[in-house]
Formats: C-alpha cells, sequence, structure tokens
C-alpha cells in the first residue's frame, strides 16, 4: 500500500511539473531587417581635412528577451552590418573603402554580439525609453574587442502607417509588437588592424562614430 501511495505521489508531483514548464511563457523575439530600408547604420570620419559619412541599410539582427519584457532576465543580442553596402556619396570613394580600407571581400560584415547588460530595469514599459549599458564583442576587419555601448531603447506597440502614410488598425497589420534601437560608439582603426589607404590618409580620423537606429519587429509579427 505505501508503495502505491508512493508510486501515486510521485507521478502527482510530475504532472505538476509538467503542467507548470508546459504553461511557462517561451521568450519573446524581435528581429531587424527592414525590407523598405528604413532601419540604417552610418559612421561619421571628421578629420581636420574633410567630413565623411557613410550610410547603410544593410542591418540585421535579432533580439530575445522574457515574454514579461524583464530585462532582468537573459537577454540575447546579435547584429550584422553588410560593410560592402555603405555609400559615403562618391562612388571611387566607396570602392576605395570597400577594396583597399575595410577589405569587404574578405571580411563583409561588421557584428556585435551582447554579453551582459549592466543594471537592467526590471520591465519595459511601453513607450518609455530607457537607456542601458551592455558590453559585446564587436567584430569587423577580422578582430574582435570587447566593447561597452550605450543604447537607447523603446517598446511601443504603435502600428506603423502604410505606404499611404495612413494610420493601420492593429487588427489589420500584427506588425505593432516594437523595439526601437538607438546607439552610438567609437571604432578605433588600430584596435581592428585597419590601415588607412594613402588616397584618404589625411582625409579619415583615427576613431570614427557608429550610430544605429533600428525598429526590431517581433518575430511573430508581420513585416
Amino acid at each position: 500500500m505505501n508503495h502505491m501511495i508512493s508510486r501515486s505521489l510521485v507521478f502527482s508531483i510530475a504532472a505538476v511539473v509538467l503542467s507548470s514548464a508546459s504553461t511557462q511563457a517561451a521568450p519573446r523575439t524581435f528581429e531587424v531587417g527592414d525590407k523598405m530600408k528604413r532601419d540604417v547604420v552610418s559612421f561619421t570620419s571628421d578629420a581636420p581635412v574633410e567630413l565623411i559619412v557613410g550610410k547603410t541599410s544593410g542591418v540585421t539582427g535579432k533580439v530575445t528577451v522574457d515574454d514579461s519584457l524583464d530585462l532582468t532576465k537573459p537577454v540575447q543580442a546579435s547584429f550584422d552590418v553588410d560593410l560592402a553596402s555603405i555609400d559615403t556619396g562618391i562612388s571611387l570613394r566607396n570602392e576605395h573603402m570597400r577594396d583597399n580600407f575595410l577589405e569587404t571581400k574578405k571580411y563583409p560584415t561588421a557584428t556585435f554580439v551582447l554579453k551582459k547588460l549592466d543594471n537592467p530595469p526590471k520591465q519595459l514599459k511601453e513607450g518609455q525609453t530607457v537607456k542601458l549599458t551592455g558590453t559585446g564583442d564587436f567584430s569587423v576587419h577580422g578582430k574582435t574587442v570587447s566593447k561597452k555601448v550605450t543604447v537607447e531603447v523603446r517598446y511601443s506597440k504603435k502600428c506603423p502607417q502604410t505606404e499611404a502614410n495612413a494610420p493601420t488598425s492593429p487588427a489589420k497589420a500584427p506588425g505593432c509588437d516594437l523595439l526601437h534601437i538607438k546607439t552610438t560608439f567609437p571604432v578605433a582603426f588600430a584596435d581592428h588592424s585597419i590601415q588607412r589607404p594613402q588616397i584618404v590618409f589625411q582625409k579619415l580620423a583615427d576613431t570614427v562614430f557608429v550610430t544605429v537606429a533600428a525598429t526590431a519587429h517581433a518575430k511573430s509579427a508581420a513585416k
């Protein structure tokens, strides 16, 4: 009899554990990669001879957070930038940047992979912009360095407007679960063994500032 009671107790505990696991919410994933190319990554080189600004919409990424948007729980984030798509406004300069400077045929992308957040908020609330400090691995030109960045993040359920510039009903367009992300950080060429080609040597600063402005859509939402 005691044996039967023991088995029944074990089965009851197992059922409770399995039931709890099945009802636990899955993490929420947001993806960057706008088909309308509204996400922008830019770099600014402010050298004494010339101010150079390069831009690209070739950025993709993924952010995974707890379903409750509690950022004290594990957060994963990674971003990739297509360096060959950077446009500085002058085709010849673009060619030199790709071939002689960034060597994009050998090193086509720059990446950032988040490793930790410092003092994240307990809850990311809709419409509220929070400043987060994160440390991650930044890789470009075949060299990876640890980099600390400050990021502005805003969670929004506001639907984007249609191409006709008219508000879209949430019921008709489920792409209303968004993370707006913006950050600016310095990149020193020496940290990544990047040699400035002679043709632009005096026109490029030793350190450029990279700005990322992107919107991440919930994975289950239509883009």
